[in-house]
């Protein structure tokens, strides 16, 4: 692929947490500056966001997206898009998507709205048209938005990517010694928000046949657990007898070291557009058991990578007790999900695929 020329782009979060949208916006605005373009990057005051782009070197605006900072939020953009002479505008999240397509319409800039995630706002159908783009991070979201009434002219599909594969493996301190696990526990992990959407609850139930056939089963939970959540979700392992069998980390900056520690990961999710906790996994050679859900079946290939389960904790019991007790087959899955990810799911493609977005929007 030719180097394309270096561009001035705009990029707007409406959140500045640590969610899959905000990684993102901070590999992609990394990567982009590392080839050379010019990147500025909008979002919310007080967040992880705006400290790790500030630690990269990277112009970042931190301003109030609510309430009366809307109108403020709006005329800074205007202002800065002339000023600052940005090609591309580029949004993630419905809220920045507003601001973007409001203040790139006024100035006659491109804008490229990423859909991270699925919701029925009118502004992804109001902005398709003249040069604007689409991005969607799947072909499921691709045909929810197609589904609305957007021609698929308007959208690309771009997967999201990941840096796993470039983590050498980790000699540290053993996990099980650090949480205070039985060294001949096996563990498995779930990996992402602690919420109901993802899952938790199903594995729970899951748990409770697992541990009777193999009891040495470990089960970590590694993600910041919603506080409305974390009561119902205590109380739950605790009726079901796996107190024992599972371990809560809470928010984890060493993704990497912990899924070398695991045999395999679970994700059994309800909603999914994408699955970058899939490819995380993928990333360090584990298998994936996974819900046929949204975007999963595009990032995990049955009995290939993993293994593809519906929503009833019986069959995800049955698909975690499968792999537990066939270690070859499982690790062979692991190895050609490496291979997967290094195909077609780093970071580098997922900027040589966004780049062309870019060059698409300016003819």
């Amino acid at each position: 692929m030719n180097q394309p020329r270096p561009m001035r782009i705009l990029q707007i979060v409406s959140s500045s947490a640590t969610s899959g949208a905000e990684r993102h916006v901070y590999q992609l605005s990394t990567l982009l500056k590392r080839r050379g373009h010019h990147v500025e990057v909008v979002c919310p005051p007080g967040g992880w966001l705006s400290t790790q782009l500030r630690e990269g070197d990277i112009s970042v605006l931190e301003t109030e997206m609510k309430g009366s900072g809307w109108f403020r939020t709006l005329g800074y953009l205007m202002r800065r898009i002339r000023k600052g002479q940005i090609d591309v505008v580029h949004t993630h999240l419905t809220r920045a998507t507003w601001f973007g397509v409001l203040a790139g319409s006024a100035r006659s800039v491109p804008v490229v709205g990423t859909v991270h995630i699925g919701n029925h706002d009118q502004i992804y159908k109001r902005m398709a048209r003249r040069r604007n783009r689409l991005v969607a991070v799947s072909n499921y979201v691709r045909g929810m938005l197609h589904g609305r009434g957007i021609p698929d002219k308007f959208i690309d599909t771009v997967y999201n990517g990941t840096d796993f594969v470039d983590f050498a493996r980790n000699a540290g301190a053993p996990v099980h010694s650090e949480f205070g696990i039985p060294s001949d526990r096996t563990l498995i992990g779930l990996v992402g928000r602690v919420c109901r959407e993802k899952g938790h609850m199903l594995m729970v139930d899951a748990m409770k046949s697992v541990v009777q056939e193999h009891p040495e089963t470990h089960l970590m939970f590694v993600g910041r657990v919603e506080p409305v959540f974390d009561p119902e979700l205590r109380e739950a392992i605790w009726e079901a007898g796996i107190g024992e069998n599972v371990t809560m980390t809470g928010v984890r900056h060493d993704i990497p070291r912990l899924l070398d520690s695991m045999a395999f990961t679970t994700m059994p999710s309800h909603r999914e557009t994408f699955g970058i906790a899939a490819i995380e996994a993928m990333a360090r050679g584990k298998a994936v058991v996974a819900s046929r859900v949204g975007g999963l079946p595009e990032v995990v290939r049955h009995q290939q990578t993993g293994l593809l389960v519906d929503l009833r904790h019986e069959e995800l019991a049955e698909a975690v007790t499968y792999l537990l007790s066939h270690k070859d087959e499982r690790e062979q899955m692991g190895a050609m999900g490496r291979r997967i990810v290094e195909e077609k799911f780093t970071l580098n493609h997922m900027v040589d695929r966004l780049e062309g977005v870019y060059q698409k929007t300016l003819g």
